[in-house]
C-alpha cells in the first residue's frame, strides 16, 4: 500500500500512509484509538475506496470497489464488531456468502466446517443458534470464516480482545501454521506483548499518519509506546496500601442455572469491600457471564443471595440495585449497554434515567441531561462528531469510552466491569483503570472481570480464578502471583 489517502468530509482519516508486508509473516500494525489502523485495513480489504495512493498484491496492481472483490483476491477481514446473524446457527453463519453453488450439501459442509475447527483447536456445536455464542466464540467463528473462503491475506482487528490467555496462544499457534502453509496475517492489535512474541514486523500510526516501520526484534515495548503516544507514557503512581474497608459486595452460595439447564454458578461465595479492585480471571464461559448478571440482576439465583452495600438484593431488580449505587460496564456493549440508532446524549442516559439529576417529576431533565452527556463525553476524551450524532456514528474504542464514562461519572458504590477496556489503546486502558482506582479510594469497590489476565495484574489489588462455574482462591501471598492464578483457571492447583 502506498501513499493512501482517505477522506471523511472535512477529516483526513489517512494522510498518505504505506504499508508493505512480507508474504507468510505475521505483520502487526499499532496506534492509538483514531490513529487510522481499522481505516487502512478498511482501504486494503475493500470496505472503501481510497482517495489516493495505489496498492498491490503480489506484485501486481489492484483496486477494490467493493469487499466480495477483495474476498475473491483471497483478502479476508474479522473486525471488532462481529458479522454473525443470531437467528442463524453456526454452520449457517459460517457458509453465508460463500455457499459455492445454489444446492447446499450440509453434511458435507459440516464435515468441512469440523476440519477448519480442529485445525485451528475451536469447538463448536454447528447446529447450535449463533444467539447462544459467547463474543469469544463468535470471534472464532469469525476467524473460521476467512478460513472457509480460502483467504490468503487475513486481516485480524483486536482479534484476542475476548480470549483467554490459553486461546490466544493456542490462536496465534494456528496462524503460525497458517503463515507456514502460505498464509500472510496482519494483526491490528493494542497488545504490545503480543507484537514482541508473535509478529516479524510492525508498523505504527499515529493521528492518520505513518509513523515508523521495525523489526520486532530491533525494538521494544517502551519504544513502540512512544511511537503510538508520540512521547513517554506517564505511569499512574499506585497510591499508598491500606486496609480495605466495609463489604460492598456479599455473594453468598450462588447457584445459577445456564443456558442449557446446567448448574452454570455452583457455590459461589465472593466479597468485595471498600477501596478494593478484585480482578476474576478464568478461560471463557467458566461462570464469569452467569456471575456478571447475577449480580448486575439480569439473572435470578436458583439458591444463594446477593448483598450490595450492606443491604440483600437478591431479589432487587436491576434499577433497584442501580439506585443502590451499582454501576455497571457490560461486556457487549452493543447488546447491552448502547442502542446505536440513538443519539450520545440519548445514550448517556440508559438505566439512569430514574436518578438524580437526570430525573425531574418522572420524568427525564432535558437540559440536565444534555449537561450529563458533555461530562460523560469530556471524562474519557471521547471522539465525536455531535452529542446529537447517533452512538453508531463512533468508533468502537470511543464507543468504549462512552460506555465507561457513563459508569463511572455518577457517585458508584459498585463497580462491575466486564472487558472495561476492550478495543483501547495503551492511554485509554491506563485512564479508565485509573478512575475505577480514583473511585475505589474514595470509599468504592469493584469487581473486574478480563481475559487478559496481565491486565489484571497490573490494576487488581487482588485476584480470584473461575473455572467450571466455581471460584478459586490463591493461597495467601500468592493474590497476584500468575502461575497459581493460571493453574487456577484450568483447574490444575
Amino acid at each position: 500500500m502506498q501513499g493512501i489517502t482517505k477522506r471523511f468530509g472535512a477529516v483526513t482519516a489517512l494522510d498518505s500512509v504505506s504499508l508493505e508486508v512480507a508474504p507468510g509473516t505475521i505483520h502487526a500494525v499499532v496506534g492509538e484509538n483514531g490513529a487510522g489502523k481499522t481505516t487502512l485495513m478498511r482501504v486494503l480489504y475493500g470496505a472503501i475506496r481510497q482517495d489516493e495512493g495505489t496498492l498491490e498484491i503480489g506484485g501486481k496492481p489492484v483496486r477494490f470497489a467493493n469487499s466480495a472483490e477483495a474476498i475473491r483476491a483471497g483478502v479476508g477481514m474479522v473486525s471488532q464488531h462481529y458479522g454473525i446473524i443470531p437467528a442463524l446457527s453456526n454452520l449457517q453463519n459460517l457458509i453465508l456468502g460463500a455457499e459455492g453453488g445454489p444446492v447446499l450439501n450440509l453434511r458435507e459442509a459440516e464435515a468441512r466446517a469440523e476440519s477448519l475447527a480442529r485445525r485451528m483447536g475451536f469447538k463448536f456445536d454447528w447446529h447450535q443458534d449463533a444467539t447462544e455464542l459467547s463474543p469469544a466464540g463468535a470471534q472464532k467463528l469469525e476467524i473460521l470464516k476467512l478460513l472457509w473462503r480460502e483467504a490468503r491475506i487475513m486481516i485480524l482487528d483486536e482479534p484476542t480482545a475476548m480470549l483467554s490467555p490459553a486461546d490466544s496462544d493456542a490462536l496465534f499457534g494456528s496462524m503460525r501454521q497458517l503463515t507456514v502453509e502460505g498464509a500472510t496475517v496482519i494483526l491490528v492489535t493494542h497488545r504490545l506483548p503480543e507484537v514482541m512474541e508473535h509478529c516479524a514486523r510492525v508498523t505504527v500510526l499515529r493521528g492518520g499518519k505513518w509513523v515508523a516501520d521495525k523489526a520486532v526484534t530491533d525494538t521494544n515495548p517502551t519504544d513502540l509506546a512512544q511511537l503510538i503516544v508520540g512521547g513517554a507514557l506517564v505511569a499512574h503512581e499506585p497510591p499508598p496500601a491500606r486496609p480495605p474497608g466495609e463489604a460492598v459486595l456479599s455473594v453468598q452460595g450462588l447457584v445459577v442455572r445456564g443456558e442449557r439447564g446446567n448448574d452454570a454458578l455452583k457455590q459461589v461465595s465472593l466479597e468485595v469491600r471498600q477501596g478494593e479492585i478484585v480482578g476474576i480471571a478464568g478461560v471463557d464461559g467458566s461462570g464469569q457471564r452467569e456471575l456478571f448478571h447475577a449480580v448486575a440482576g439480569v439473572s435470578r439465583p436458583v439458591s444463594g443471595t446477593v448483598g450490595i452495600g450492606g443491604a440483600d438484593a437478591t431479589k432487587a431488580s436491576p434499577a433497584e440495585r442501580l439506585r443502590g449505587g451499582l454501576r455497571v460496564i457490560p461486556e457487549d456493549r452493543h447488546a447491552e449497554a448502547v442502542i446505536e440508532d440513538w443519539t450520545l446524549e440519548e445514550n448517556s442516559a440508559l438505566g439512569l434515567q430514574r436518578l438524580a439529576p437526570l430525573a425531574k417529576g418522572g420524568a427525564v431533565d432535558t437540559g440536565a441531561r444534555a449537561n450529563w452527556a458533555k461530562a460523560v463525553a469530556e471524562r474519557f476524551k471521547t471522539k465525536h462528531g455531535g452529542l446529537n450524532m447517533p452512538m453508531a456514528s463512533l468508533s468502537g474504542g470511543n464507543q468504549q469510552r462512552f460506555v465507561a464514562a457513563r459508569a463511572l461519572e455518577m457517585d458508584p458504590k459498585l463497580i462491575l466491569a466486564f472487558q472495561p477496556a476492550r478495543g483501547l489503546d495503551l492511554k485509554g486502558t491506563a485512564d479508565i483503570y485509573q478512575a475505577i482506582r480514583e473511585k475505589c479510594d474514595a470509599g468504592a469497590a469493584a469487581v473486574v472481570v478480563s481475559f487478559d489476565l496481565d491486565e489484571l495484574l497490573e490494576h487488581c489489588d487482588r485476584i480470584v480464578a473461575m473455572n467450571n462455574g466455581q471460584i478459586h482462591f490463591p493461597p495467601p501471598g500468592q493474590e497476584k502471583d500468575r502461575d497459581a492464578i493460571g493453574r487456577l483457571m484450568v483447574g490444575a492447583a
